[in-house]
């Protein structure tokens, strides 16, 4: 199934300002090389609407990459020990977005942390970033094991950014209980 704004649930998540994300489907924001982040719990929609928005920006012709924090520094990892990583860093500048999602689902390692951030800050006035995350700006930390690596992350990111904050019940464990009481009726 295609992720698109109009296949979302927007009645789901009433913390969501819906407006903010449909002014982001114009994708004026990607040309002034703006950034985007997506908060809330897991199961708000937050990778949805991350789809959404690359696939807005894909059909307007414009340059996206989509992949999860975890694999872009595996894929980083990758690139290090095979001596191409210049190349590939040089590939993620050429997206005019790249959405990275997840971050936060798994801690990184320190080498990871450094890579992710060096990305970002590469990416900072030069490209648009999304991220999505399941963590408040304060439990960044936790994942990239810095602080002083974590502020200096969060001061590139949110630099010109917009935040849609995504907060309420978990979309996938409403439709399964839903599921569950319509079966019980039966």
């Amino acid at each position: 199934m295609v992720k698109s704004l109009e296949t979302f649930d927007y009645l789901a998540i009433p913390s969501l300002n819906k407006k903010l994300v449909l002014e982001l489907a114009r994708c004026e924001w990607i040309g002034r090389r703006e950034n985007a982040l997506c908060l809330g719990n897991s199961g708000t929609g937050k990778t949805h609407i991350g789809l959404a928005l690359g696939l807005a920006a894909c059909q307007r012709g414009l340059r996206v990459r989509f992949t999860t924090a975890a694999a872009l520094v595996h894929e980083l990892l990758e690139a290090t020990d095979e001596k191409r990583l210049l190349r590939f860093q040089k590939h993620l500048l050429r997206q005019e977005l790249l959405i990275v999602d997840e971050l936060g689902f798994v801690p990184l390692s320190k080498t990871g942390a450094e890579m992710l951030f060096e990305v970002f800050s590469q990416r900072c006035e030069r490209g648009s970033t999304l991220v999505t995350s399941n963590l408040p700006f304060a439990e960044w930390t936790e994942v990239l094991g810095s602080e002083r690596l974590t502020g200096a992350l969060l001061d590139r990111l949110t630099h010109h950014a917009r935040i849609l904050e995504m907060n309420g019940e978990s979309y996938r464990l409403k439709s399964s209980k839903q599921k569950r009481a319509a079966e019980r009726l039966k």
